[in-house]
């Protein structure tokens, strides 16, 4: 072979060599030859010199030589290093999913607040101050620690720094996490996987309503630290006169809108406005007119049974819509009978999860979250309902403006954003 390489030089077409020998059996020996295609293979082959070689390795040989014209259909080599940057990615979300449950039971448990005071605690004292067994707490402090949840200090004891204390202990902060935990732990509930995978299969969706209670209380805390620092400070000033309407008693409906949260947070801040919510979930109604009740605000702030597409009242100075626009299955009718609602110079707020109107662009942390929320709640919520058009979570402007245009509003415009949302002003 060495002499064949000699004298082919220039001539031969063969790329790549590879000689190997059998370990069970010595002196049987293999060789690959690969050529850019089988025309060159075939001219390789018709060389003098190849012909020349041939004869003597069969004079080699105890047997025939055996030959295998073989077409390469796959041509793969495993990067190490790509391959150690992958698993490291497959770790650390398996540490994740088993790390969400522990999260929502830290919090339920008193643990995280334990901590809140920022002192350093052995594993034996928190248990002491939250009456629960030190060795189930010792083993979720070790998880917590490893993950950066939770801070070990080389005595041995644990502590949460003033980033931690925020993320896990102050619910009025945009950064408070725990609600986006309970939210995904929910999820993906065992018969809600079962319902899941059943709507890839058939495309008929999974409604809102049919997942887990835990999903709608964790998802009205999930959005509400954003909306208590975004929505009347930043976001209604955004749009054009919609501010000094409601100080002097305009009206607003907020479509779906869960909990509430965000409904009584505009009725808070603008007494004399009247402030509906509107939710076809009854669970989360109910739940929203008892806050209500509570804050002794019900007077101006009320909630009704109603979808998208058969809200009452009106006409509204200002209608809402709270990262719910892309579960609707119809988002054209939902704005359609908006439109149809509202009041002359009257405007509809937008909030959708801040997202690029290219996949190739949503290659990030938060966007992946988005999608995965998306694939598990928002899509087969979206297919459950008629039209199903299935925006899903990471719909992007370019989506959410031809939406609108559909819905007859000749006035779009993207009023702010945050790194979480982007909030667009509509007007017909």
């Amino acid at each position: 072979m060495d002499e064949w390489l000699r004298i082919t030089k220039g001539k031969r077409t063969a790329h790549h060599s590879t000689i190997g020998k059998d370990r069970d059996k010595p002196s049987h020996f293999m060789q690959m030859v690969e050529f850019p295609s089988y025309e060159e293979a075939m001219r390789n082959s018709d060389l003098p010199e190849t012909r020349h070689i041939a004869e003597e390795m069969r004079d080699a040989c105890v047997e025939a030589p055996r030959f295998v014209n073989l077409e390469i259909t796959r041509d793969e080599i495993v990067d190490e290093d790509a391959m150690a940057s992958l698993m490291g990615r497959v770790v650390t979300d398996l540490g994740a999913v088993a790390l969400a449950p522990l999260l929502v039971i830290g919090e339920r448990l008193g643990l995280f607040s334990s901590l809140a005071d920022g002192r350093s605690r052995t594993s034996t004292e928190l248990a002491d101050a939250t009456g629960t067994q030190e060795r189930n707490v010792r083993e979720w402090l070790s998880a917590m620690a490893a993950s950066g949840y939770v801070t070990l200090d080389p005595d041995g004891r644990f502590r949460l720094t003033p980033e931690q204390m925020v993320a896990f202990c102050d619910r009025e902060s945009p950064y408070y996490a725990l609600g986006g935990f309970q939210s995904f732990s929910a999820a993906a509930w065992l018969e809600t996987r079962d319902k899941l995978e059943r709507a890839f299969r058939t495309g008929e969706g999974v409604g809102w309503d049919q997942h887990h209670p835990e999903l709608f209380s964790g998802t009205a805390r999930f959005f509400r630290p954003g909306y208590a620092t975004f929505l009347v400070g930043q976001w209604l000033p955004a749009l054009d006169g919609v501010e000094e309407k409601l100080r002097t008693g305009g009206s607003v409906a907020d479509v779906g809108c869960g909990f509430g949260y965000s409904t009584m947070m505009m009725a808070r801040a603008f007494p004399e406005a009247r402030c509906t919510g509107f939710d076809y979930h009854e669970p989360s109604i109910e739940a929203a007119r008892r806050q209500a009740k509570q804050e002794g605000i019900a007077k101006h702030c009320e909630f009704e049974v109603a979808g998208a597409a058969d809200f009452g009242g009106g006409p509204y100075d200002l209608v809402t819509y709270f990262d719910c626009l892309h579960d609707m299955g119809d988002p054209v009718g939902a704005l359609s009978h908006t439109r149809a609602r509202l009041a002359d110079g009257g405007v509809v707020m937008v909030v959708e999860p801040h997202a690029e109107d290219d996949v190739a662009d949503n290659l990030n942390p938060l966007s992946r979250a988005f999608y995965a929320a998306s694939s598990l709640i928002c899509v087969p919520a979206s297919q459950a309902q008629p039209v199903g058009r299935a925006l899903g979570a990471q719909a992007g402007e370019a989506r959410t403006r031809e939406v609108a245009a559909e819905a007859g509003f000749s006035h779009f415009r993207r009023a702010t954003e945050t790194p979480f949302n982007l909030v667009y002003e509509l007007r017909s």
